[in-house]
């Protein structure tokens, strides 16, 4: 099967006894650190889209499209209860608003690319991709186009299966109220290990107790309000 990796140019060849993990290879792994968490929010996303009673077209069209399960189950929860098609995009829109802040950090490693991946690649850009690219500091461009579109294609494969799973699934499963604190325990699984020093912890929270407190009021505003929080918190700690 031919995937987005599979399409990028071969990488320069490595200097006489150097050894260079291939990107492919340190995409695999890299998701593998991550598939348990995607598959728990996966499958619990695939059992909600089952128990709402929306089809299996349709909850398998929108992984891949939309990529992203907060914006996704914002969308599917507010089509259930009857709200209006400008109010869910929007609503979704605000949700994924947290991306653009992935992409102004990630712009300067685009900058420069080729005009079709930076067409193509930033589809890509979710919680779990940005973190583990932003732990690949020091890929050269070419490299780094190689390892995006592989890190994309095997995120998107895991994801979009753990959701096909969970919409089999939901049929036959007991009423598991506890399942909608899964998406926010993988949350904290990717955050707590990057607290490492008083910026971050800053960010961390400051970015919760605002999504928290905004949440109760204008729930479609928690995460915006709370990210826009972190990120001045975080720059104040660090002056």
């Amino acid at each position: 099967m031919t995937t987005f990796g599979s399409l990028l140019e071969r990488p320069t060849p490595a200097k006489p006894g150097t050894a260079v993990t291939p990107p492919y290879v340190l995409a695999l792994r890299d998701t593998a650190s991550v598939a348990l968490g995607m598959v728990a929010f996966g499958m619990t996303l695939g059992v909600t889209v089952s128990v709402l009673g929306f089809g299996t077209l349709p909850g398998l069209v929108g992984a891949a499209a939309v990529y992203s399960g907060s914006a996704q189950l914002t969308a599917i929860t507010l089509v259930h209860q009857g709200a209006a098609f400008l109010g869910v995009v929007v609503s979704a829109a605000v949700v994924n608003s947290r991306l653009l802040l992935y992409g102004a950090s990630l712009s300067p490693r685009f900058r420069g690319q080729p005009a079709w991946f930076r067409w193509l690649a930033p589809h890509f850009v979710i919680d779990q991709t940005y973190l583990l690219s932003c732990a690949q500091p020091d890929l050269d461009p070419q490299i780094f186009r190689r390892y995006w579109g592989w890190l994309g294609t095997f995120v998107l494969v895991v994801w979009s299966s753990s959701i096909a799973v969970g919409m089999v699934a939901g049929p036959v499963l007991p009423a598991m109220p506890h399942l909608g604190f899964v998406g926010t325990a993988m949350f904290l699984g990717m955050l707590a290990p990057r607290l490492t020093n008083r910026p971050a912890l800053a960010a961390a929270v400051a970015g919760g107790l605002v999504a928290a407190a905004v949440g109760v009021v204008r729930p479609e505003l928690g995460i915006v309000c709370g990210a826009v929080a972190g990120v001045m918190a975080g720059m104040a700690a660090q002056r």
